[in-house]
């Protein structure tokens, strides 16, 4: 049943095995939970990635099914977005094969639409609250005077509708009208699927799991990988431009499979696949001495590499393959607190999960990067609830750190 799915979709919409495989191991790097994975994103796809050099802009165009829920769709686009903010600047299109929308998908997008807004009038500052109405693919909203119908018209209406384009959605026409529309935004917000942001927060969870195992599993080498020489990111070409053999290459990706294998002569061999989701190749290094065959164990699926060699015709794989001779680990910049110590803050207005649609980071996440920060103490506000305490109690004898409850 699952063959006869897959080759209907690839002739709707021509998604070759290649890109299956790819958007599969890009959701693996961005630790999308597997129950969002097999609801939302079964038979869908990277079109293609469109990389701008000179601005660093990595384009991504997906394929889905359907039309995401909202909040699936903000956790994809925050994935990405902070997994390669190191690297580039990424954004999305989405493209879904079944294009039926309900207006409740409308409306649930609509504060997400406005987000994407690049400027928004003074005075609509408040759009994100509005009501809008819906009849079939056509828009309606009210505002208060002619003058602001005509603003609206001709600073928001284009936008708006290509944010929605991005997300998956058909074109839409606009009526604007002159009405009050502003409501109370506790309204919205009771509308919001509670399913949703149960997943928002499991989805984290399984994040903080999985970085305590990566961290448990770390050989003791402090700072980026670096074997070989620096590599220059000016030198660094896509994959999907290698069509023959080169001398010396740079490539960057991310890493999704690793073997490690030592010869009779003794030596290290380290094999690692490697995509930057335009194409994938496979990569070679052999150690040169026992420093090497410590740094080369320390190569592990997840990480993002720069990696420099030639690339030769492997006689065994039988495709082009990359034997590296220098190899340097791409890390994101963390936020540090400046201040000298005895002059840290203390944040006094801290929400937790346990304060209903306002947090989704834990209480023992918070209080370790409070502590990673330098900060002596750390307040707990939550909204009439006391079931974060037990939590904070223990990450803060972990860490050393005051709770103010």
């Amino acid at each position: 049943m699952w063959e006869l799915e897959k080759e209907r979709w690839n002739c709707m919409y021509s998604l070759s095995d290649e890109q299956y495989n790819r958007f599969s191991i890009l959701l693996e790097q961005l630790q999308i939970p597997t129950e969002i994975r097999e609801q939302y994103l079964q038979n869908s796809g990277i079109e293609k990635l469109v990389v701008n050099k000179g601005t660093k802009q990595w384009y991504f165009h997906l394929k889905v099914p359907a039309i995401l829920p909202v909040s699936v769709y903000e956790l994809l686009e925050s994935k990405l977005i902070s997994s390669f903010s190191h690297i580039a600047n990424v954004s999305m299109m989405i493209q879904v094969g079944n294009q039926t929308v309900t207006p409740e998908d409308i409306q649930h997008y609509w504060p997400l639409v406005v987000k994407k807004i690049p400027i928004i009038p003074p005075i609509f500052h408040n759009m994100h609250q509005w009501k809008i109405h819906i009849s079939g693919t056509k828009i309606e909203v009210n505002v208060r005077t002619d003058i602001e119908v005509t603003t609206f018209q001709n600073k928001c209406v284009a936008s708006i509708c290509d944010a929605y384009q991005s997300c998956g959605f058909p074109y839409f026409q606009f009526s604007v009208n002159s009405g009050q529309c502003i409501e109370d935004m506790k309204k919205f917000k009771e509308r919001t699927d509670e399913e949703d942001r149960v997943r928002i927060l499991q989805a984290i969870d399984e994040k903080e799991k999985r970085e305590k195992e990566m961290e448990s599993d770390t050989s003791g080498i402090s700072g980026p990988l670096i074997i070989g020489y620096q590599i220059k990111d000016d030198d660094i070409m896509t994959m999907s431009s290698i069509i023959d053999e080169e001398k010396r290459k740079t490539i960057q990706g991310y890493v999704f499979h690793v073997e490690t294998r030592e010869l009779r002569s003794g030596r290290l061999l380290v094999t690692f696949k490697i995509t930057d989701y335009t194409d994938s190749i496979m990569v070679k290094v052999f150690s040169r001495d026992k420093e090497d065959i410590v740094l080369l164990k320390s190569i592990q699926k997840g990480m993002w590499l720069k990696v420099r060699g030639a690339i030769q015709n492997d006689t065994f794989v039988r495709d082009l393959v990359m034997t590296a001779n220098d190899i340097n680990e791409v890390k994101p910049v963390e936020r540090c607190d400046k201040e000298p110590d005895g002059e840290k803050r203390v944040e006094l207005h801290l929400h937790t999960p346990m304060s209903q649609m306002d947090a989704v980071s834990s209480v023992s996440r918070l209080v370790a990067q409070a502590k990673k920060w330098g900060h002596e103490a750390i307040a707990v506000t939550d909204h009439g609830c006391a079931q974060s305490f037990p939590e904070a109690f223990g990450a803060g004898k972990k860490h050393d750190i005051k709770i103010l409850y």
